[in-house]
């Protein structure tokens, strides 16, 4: 209760008093109020590019928990934007496991297009929400999975994002009613592939009825899918032995395609079957010409290739469930805990 409201309720309340005090806020403090600055400015949309170069801040537990390797829900910020996906297998400190990732539902954000995803998350996930901070937005984005087990029920992971309708800057945002998480820079040396592409090839009119422009092909780029050298002084591949007895590899989206994927030093693996009738795997980028071998036979996708600092491998499978994509990628520095993911689309 303001001063001026507490004024005048004791001078109404005392006995044969005369009222001289409003209750209404002088026009002063009015003018001050009204007076605060505010800076929060509308900005575009952020481009891939920008979404790629943007640092990303954890929304929960990452690394190992209980002998399982956990990957976080992640959030990239650019301006009053913000990108957020969570993994595709989803698990929580603890050892709780969420089950089969569903689907994003925006609530307050909107669904982001393919090159965003593509983008922001570097291939991590299958879809995402981008919410725009406004003074009064209060958004809450929710990533849904389905247990193993129970198809039919729902788990989720929520995050509520708010800025107040008096916020005079983006300082003022809150998550989850707390403070802003503070996010991490990432390597963007490689961000500028996410240009709009300039030599991309043209679609013709007999697989684009619709004559757009933006229509996409299914057609990789054939500068990619020139062979690279084989890595000088590589050890053979391990044994198949070898591989039945190491653990696997963190590359999201694999469970749900029933492929497992492995890594010993500086050698990938991978094998599909039973979730899907796979008949053909094609290296659309990264093969090298003899240490890459991909093959299928009888349904089963089989894959072995080099993983080392520098690799940026697509593979595109084809079976009854359509067109998936592998990627593969490895930047400049540490080795990523997560290797890989599989997509729906480049």
């Amino acid at each position: 209760m303001s001063s001026a409201v507490v004024a005048a309720s004791a001078v109404a309340t005392a006995p044969n008093a005369t009222v001289t005090a409003s209750a209404s806020p002088s026009s002063a403090a009015v003018a001050s109020a009204s007076a605060r600055p505010v800076v929060v400015t509308r900005s575009a949309r952020p481009t891939p590019r920008e979404w790629c170069e943007a640092p990303v801040a954890l929304l929960g537990f990452q690394g190992e928990d209980e002998g399982s390797e956990i990957e976080a829900c992640k959030m990239a910020t650019v301006r009053e934007w913000s990108l957020l996906w969570c993994p595709v297998s989803g698990r929580r400190s603890g050892g709780k496991d969420l089950g089969n990732y569903d689907r994003a539902l925006p609530a307050g954000g909107s669904i982001a297009n393919a090159a965003e995803v593509a983008a922001g998350t570097r291939g991590a996930a299958q879809d995402a929400v981008i919410v725009s901070l406004r003074p009064g937005t209060r958004a809450k984005p929710t990533f849904t999975y389905r247990p193993q087990n129970h198809p039919e029920w729902l788990r989720d992971e929520s995050f509520t994002l708010e800025l107040a309708s008096n916020a005079a800057s983006l300082d003022e945002r809150t998550f989850g009613g707390g403070a802003w998480p503070s996010a991490t820079p990432r390597d963007s040396a490689d961000c500028a592939r996410f240009d709009a592409p300039t030599d991309a090839p043209a679609v013709s009119a007999s697989n684009n009825p619709s004559g757009s422009p933006s229509a996409p092909s299914s057609v990789a780029p054939t500068d990619e899918s020139k062979p690279l050298a084989d890595i000088d002084g590589l050890a053979a591949p391990p044994t198949d032995e070898a591989w039945a007895a190491s653990k696997e590899a963190m590359v999201s989206g694999s469970d749900a395609l029933g492929c497992k994927t492995k890594t010993i030093d500086a050698w990938f693996w991978m094998r599909c079957e039973g979730k899907m009738k796979a008949t053909q795997i094609e290296i659309e980028k990264g093969r090298h010409e003899t240490q890459t071998k991909a093959s299928v036979d009888g349904a089963v996708v089989s894959l072995v290739t080099p993983y080392v600092e520098g690799t940026e491998l697509r593979a595109k499978i084809t079976s009854d469930l359509g067109e998936r994509f592998l990627l593969l990628r490895w930047g400049k520095g540490k080795r990523p805990l997560q290797i890989g993911s599989f997509v729906d689309a480049r």
